[in-house]
């Protein structure tokens, strides 16, 4: 196993192959994300496990095109509104959170203070023109890697397990998973209770060694009485793809009623990304244009 670089996921394959899994660190790309807005400590954590979750995810799926994506999305709690963590087939990823900024936020605060009475869910669009389809994930257990790891226990046919963490200088993540074989059996392995052993020591994992340790490190520590392979590093950089033309359905959502209102003081309409910070501005001419 070598050392590996940031901002990559890498493949993890573990004896004859009825185990594998993802891990992911991002450093710049991360820093990319946070220079667009300044996050609080519980709120940025947030993000971050869910950029990382949303890599790993994505990393492993195959029936995603060209243009396909996977969205992690918190949306309608307290304080946090909001929060998209998006990664696409190419591994570009995205990320912004809204949060109540009227009081204090205790920074110990799990998700379940954070994102109380939100909707957790997970869309999957396969890109061309195959339909998206979503899966709403009951908030449960204090983190996203709890969450996640109850969703994927009862919902999916694959077991599996994750490990999240991030701070304001790195995010990271480790996916383990047992791979079956088609019509839902375990792929043949003759080490009967890999598994068991893989998903015992990946549950051991501390939020500091998923922080500071290089991937060869981390799986070293973990695993090294295991056969661990480790692929090629898929790198991860941050992208946003806004234009005016997709800001543009933002006002089509609004309204008329809306866009009048919005004109009736000002000249323009100004619309800032919240993943970006890029600026659009509409005259009048071409909000009503985009109505239409």
């Amino acid at each position: 196993m070598s050392g590996g670089i940031s901002d990559a996921t890498r493949r993890i394959v573990v004896g004859a192959g009825s185990v594998r899994g993802e891990c992911v660190r991002l450093d710049e790309t991360w820093h990319a994300v946070l220079a667009r807005r300044d996050y609080p400590t519980p709120i940025l954590s947030l993000l971050g496990e869910c950029l990382a979750a949303a890599a790993l995810f994505t990393s492993t799926l195959k029936l995603l095109q060209s243009d396909g994506r996977l969205t992690l999305q918190i949306q309608g709690g307290r304080p946090v509104s909001l929060l998209v963590a998006e990664c696409r087939k190419d591994l570009s990823i995205r990320g912004m959170a809204r949060w109540d900024q009227g009081g204090d936020l205790d920074v110990t605060a799990d998700l379940a203070h954070l994102a109380h009475g939100a909707t957790f869910a997970l869309t999957i669009d396969p890109g061309s023109d195959y339909d998206a389809y979503q899966s709403l994930v009951p908030l449960e257990g204090a983190s996203v890697a709890g969450t996640l790891n109850a969703y994927m226990r009862r919902s999916e046919q694959i077991e599996s397990h994750f490990a999240l963490a991030a701070n304001g200088r790195t995010c990271a993540g480790l996916l383990v998973q047992q791979i079956p074989e088609t019509g839902g059996k375990s792929s043949k392995d003759p080490d009967l209770d890999l598994w068991n052993r893989i998903r015992t020591l990946a549950s051991s994992v501390s939020r500091e060694e998923l922080l500071e340790l290089r991937d060869s490190d981390l799986l070293r520590r973990l695993f090294h009485q295991e056969d661990v392979r480790l692929m090629r590093e898929r790198p991860v950089r941050f992208a946003c793809r806004c234009s005016k033309e997709r800001v543009a359905s933002v006002l089509r959502v609004l309204g008329r009623d809306e866009v009048r209102g919005l004109l009736a003081d000002r000249r323009t309409i100004d619309v800032d990304c919240d993943f970006c910070g890029k600026k659009f501005g509409f005259t009048a001419d071409e909000a009503w244009g985009a109505l239409r």
